[in-house]
């Protein structure tokens, strides 16, 4: 019960914050798209892994599949289906 007490003041505090603006939420990643491209097509043609991929644009593993998803969607790259 406790618990709930402290999520909801958290909560309205939220609120209010974000009601006067001061409360904006997580800044996003920065990412240099050109890098990611030049990166992304190394790594699609196997000339590197997953793992140096990450650490060359110092991305997590799920900022980094987020990162794909969304640069595959914008330059309109379909998944391969193996049939």
């Amino acid at each position: 019960m406790e618990k709930e007490l402290l999520k909801q003041r958290q909560r309205e505090g939220i609120e209010i914050a974000k009601s006067q603006g001061k409360y904006k939420g997580r800044k996003p990643i920065p990412i240099d798209w050109t890098k990611f491209g030049q990166l992304y097509e190394e790594w699609k043609l196997k000339k590197i892994t997953a793992r140096d991929f990450m650490r060359r644009m110092d991305l997590s593993a799920t900022t980094f599949y987020r990162c794909v998803n969304k640069y595959e969607a914008r330059n309109g790259i379909t998944k391969q289906t193996i049939a």
